[in-house]
C-alpha cells in the first residue's frame, strides 16, 4: 500500500514509541556488542521484533514502506540506546531499498518468503566479474567494511565486469546469498564496533544473471518520476542513504546532550568552586550554544529528508543542483555534532573519558560514523559550492 500522509506520520510516530519499547534491550547490549565486536543475539531478535529494519522494504512483500524522514527519526531514537544498533538498522534498509532495482525475479526471491530479511551492501567495486556461458557471472572478490554481514542474509555486492582477457566491461551491482560468502575478521576499531563492519569474501562464485544489474541502472535516478511505482521506490536512494546515517550521528550529539544536562546539576567544576555546574553562567551558555549546534545539525537533515520526500510524493525529481546540497546538508551536519561533542567533553569534565561513561563511547562512535565517504563534509561543502559555478561533479553518484 501507499500510505495517506496522515497515516504515514502516525506509523513514524509509532516506530519512535516502538523504539522507546525496545530500548532497554537495544541499551542492555551496547556493552557486549562493544565488547564482541557485532551485535548480540536479543539486540537482532529486538530489530526484528519492532520490524525497524523493514521500513524500506516493500509493503507487497509484507514490509512498512515508509520514507526517508520517518527512518531518520527512527535512527535517531535508536542511537540513543545504542549507536551500533542504529546505524546497522540504517544499512538494512539502505540495502533492502538498493535492492528494489533488480529485476522481480531477483526481489521475489530475496523477499518472498521472509519480509523480514536484511540485506547488507558495499558500495567499493573491489571484486571482479566474468560472465560464464550459463546466463550468470562468475564473482571474486573481497569487500571491507560490510556492515551488519554477520547478522543479514543477502548482500549487494559491486564488482568489475571484466572481459576473457581481463580488460574491464563496465560496473556491476549482484546479489548474493551470505551464506556463500567467507567473513573475514578485520573490524577493528576504536568506534562503532558492534557493527560488525568486517569483510566479505568470494571466490569464483556463480551469480545467476537476474541477481545482476549495471552499475548505471543502481545508481540512475529514472524511476524518480515514475507514477507507477510507490513514492518510497521514487526516492533517489543514494541520497536517502546518506541522509538517515547522518541520522545516527546526529541521535548520539542529542543523546550525550540529554547525559550532560541530567548530570549538570550535581556536578562542580573543578579546580573552581562550584559545587553545581548549573550555577556558572559559562557552563550555561557553553551549553546553551552547544544545543544550538546540535539543533542546527538537526535542521540540515530534516530539511535533506523532508526535500528527499516531497520529490518523490510529487514524482518531480530532483534538480543535480538539490541532490549536491543534500551532501552538502549531511556532511555539515555531522561536522557540527563532532564539534558539539568535543563541547560537551569539555563541559561534562574528565569523567567523562571514564570507561563506564557513554559519552566517550558517544564520543568514539559519532567520530568513526562521521568519517563515512557519504558523510564527508569537505566534499560535501565541494559539492554544493561547485553546483553554483556548474563546476564538474567530484563524485560518481548523488
Amino acid at each position: 500500500m501507499t500510505y495517506k500522509r496522515t497515516d504515514l506520520l502516525r506509523l513514524r510516530a509509532e516506530l519512535v514509541d516502538r523504539v522507546h519499547k525496545f530500548g532497554p534491550v537495544f541499551a542492555a547490549g551496547a556493552a557486549e556488542g562493544e565488547r564482541e565486536r557485532r551485535l548480540p543475539d536479543d539486540t537482532v531478535r529486538a530489530i526484528d521484533d519492532s520490524q525497524v529494519s523493514r521500513l524500506w522494504t516493500a509493503s507487497s512483500y509484507g514490509g512498512l514502506e515508509t520514507d526517508v524522514r520517518t527512518l531518520s527519526e527512527v535512527a535517531k531514537a535508536l542511537s540513543h540506546y545504542c549507536p551500533s544498533t542504529s546505524w546497522v538498522v540504517n544499512n538494512i534498509n539502505g540495502s533492502n531499498l538498493l535492492a528494489a532495482k533488480f529485476p522481480q525475479a531477483a526481489r521475489d526471491e530475496v523477499f518472498g518468503n521472509d519480509p523480514g530479511t536484511k540485506l547488507a551492501s558495499v558500495f567499493a567495486a573491489t571484486g571482479t566479474a566474468v560472465r560464464t556461458g550459463g546466463g550468470g557471472y562468475l564473482l571474486t572478490g573481497s569487500w571491507p567494511y560490510a556492515t551488519g554481514i554477520l547478522h543479514d542474509d543477502w548482500a549487494i555486492l559491486v564488482a568489475r565486469e571484466v572481459d576473457g582477457t581481463g580488460e574491464p566491461v563496465g560496473g556491476l551491482s549482484m546479489l548474493v546469498p551470505v551464506a556463500d560468502l567467507t567473513i573475514e575478521d578485520t573490524w577493528h576499531t576504536v568506534g562503532m564496533r558492534a557493527t560488525g563492519s568486517h569483510t566479505a569474501v568470494l571466490r569464483e562464485a556463480f551469480v545467476p544473471g537476474h541477481r545482476v544489474i549495471t552499475g548505471q541502472v543502481q545508481r540512475g535516478r529514472e524511476s524518480a518520476t515514475d507514477v507507477s511505482l510507490p513514492p518510497l521506490f521514487r526516492t533517489a536512494a543514494i541520497a536517502a542513504m546518506a541522509v538517515v546515517c547522518a541520522s545516527v550521528v546526529i541521535g548520539i550529539g542529542q543523546a550525550a546532550r540529554a547525559f550532560v544536562i541530567d548530570k549538570a546539576p550535581g556536578r562542580g567544576i573543578a579546580p573552581s568552586g562550584y559545587t553545581r555546574q548549573t550555577d556558572s553562567q559559562t557552563f550555561v551558555s557553553a551549553l546553551g550554544r552547544t544545543a544550538l549546534t546540535i539543533d542546527a545539525a538537526e535542521l540540515h537533515v530534516n530539511r535533506a529528508a523532508d526535500v528527499l520526500d516531497e520529490a518523490a510524493r510529487e514524482a518531480t525529481g530532483l534538480p543535480e543542483s538539490e541532490l549536491r546540497r543534500i551532501r552538502g546538508d549531511v556532511g555539515q551536519a555531522v561536522n557540527l555534532v563532532t564539534v558539539a561533542l568535543d563541547e560537551l567533553m569539555w563541559a561534562h569534565g574528565a569523567a567523562a573519558f571514564a570507561e563506564s561513561n557513554p559519552l566517550q563511547q558517544y564520543w568514539r562512535d559519532a567520530n568513526t560514523a562521521a568519517r563515512h565517504a557519504m558523510l564527508n563534509p569537505r566534499i560535501g561543502h565541494e559539492l554544493y559550492g561547485g553546483s553554483f559555478f556548474g563546476l564538474d561533479l567530484v563524485v560518481p553518484s548523488l
